[in-house]
């Protein structure tokens, strides 16, 4: 990559920006989008060339959390194909490494908390952003914008100058951009990507808008009700909502975007408008080095100690409700 700016022009010209209204973000959106320069997104040499810059660089893992959980052990594959293939240094970024993920993370990865990063329930503006509902122009509506703001320079300054003194030259984002449990999060990465030229591998295993719909399309389109309805809170107020809509998933000739389902990946393109040749799906592999299939008798004895477990013992399954299982 070439022409781009480091971590201190970044956030020279962030700080130089005013935004003090939800329009004012949406403007500074769209100039970003129209003022890129086409002509130098793209890195010049092939794909060797690229590999061997990897191999003297690094590759970044971004999510909301590390745990045990799905997420980190999708992670710790991929983690190690780029270690495999591409012999670079592994970063994760999170708002938080719990202290049971240690059992599953490579011991080489290098961490980096911001818990600025934190997602959904423990992100300090979540509520705001989707539980409660703005008015435009009332006291909420206009300090949250604020608010956001400067998390946005707080976790971009975090952000880049950790990708530049680690000469990180690849982000792959796990639900960042696909989920708005952390706007600020999502912006900030984007801002960073964009200005400093870093391509992104933008891995989404689910979005905001699978399971949640507006209240009026509810209504007006019968459309069914979601767990995620509660993302639409704000819908109504179109320069807080097109923040959703363009940020989640973000689109740019540097990002790739990955799904894990044909659905998606349909929604992206035709609704969303991502170019095809920009968008791809990936399933979730088992690692071979760690899991083995078993035999036809141990899977057999593996039943029948599950049947034993289920059954307490007597000689037929027993269904319970959960309130006879559950104390209040």
């Amino acid at each position: 990559m070439e022409n781009f700016i480091g971590s201190k022009q970044l956030i020279k010209k962030l700080k130089s920006e005013k935004i003090n209204t939800w329009f004012d973000l949406g403007l500074f959106i769209d100039r970003i989008r129209e003022e890129k320069k086409l002509d130098i997104e793209h890195f010049s040499g092939d794909y060797n060339s690229f590999k061997e810059q990897l191999s003297n660089s690094g590759v970044a893992f971004l999510t909301f959390y590390f745990s045990v959980d799905g997420v980190t052990i999708e992670v710790e594959k991929y983690a190690k194909i780029f270690r495999k293939l591409f012999n670079t240094q592994i970063h994760y970024i999170a708002g938080a490494f719990y202290p049971e993920s240690k059992q599953l993370i490579h011991p080489d990865t290098k961490k980096l908390e911001i818990s600025e990063c934190n997602g959904f329930d423990d992100w300090k503006l979540y509520d705001s952003f989707f539980n409660k509902k703005l008015d435009r122009g009332g006291v909420l509506y206009n300090k949250l914008i604020l608010d956001f703001w400067d998390e946005v320079l707080v976790i971009t300054e975090k952000l880049s100058i950790y990708v530049e003194e680690n000469n990180i030259k690849l982000l792959y984002l796990l639900n960042v951009c696909s989920n708005p449990g952390n706007v600020s999060y999502s912006l900030a990465t984007i801002l960073v990507s964009e200005f400093m030229g870093i391509p992104v591998i933008n891995n989404s295993h689910d979005f905001y808008w699978e399971g949640g719909n507006s209240e009026v399309d509810i209504k007006i389109k019968k459309l069914p009700v979601g767990p995620r309805d509660f993302f639409f809170t704000n819908s109504h107020i179109g320069e807080f909502f097109s923040l959703m809509e363009n940020l989640f998933p973000w689109e740019s000739k540097t990002w790739f975007s990955l799904h894990i389902n044909r659905k998606q990946t349909e929604h992206v393109i035709n609704i969303n408008g991502h170019n095809p040749a920009n968008v791809a799906e990936i399933g979730t592999a088992v690692d071979t080095e760690e899991y083995s299939n078993i035999s036809k008798r141990k899977k057999l004895d593996t039943l029948k100690q599950f049947e034993k477990v289920f059954s307490r013992n007597s000689k037929r399954l027993v269904a319970y409700s959960v309130s006879g299982v559950i104390e209040n």
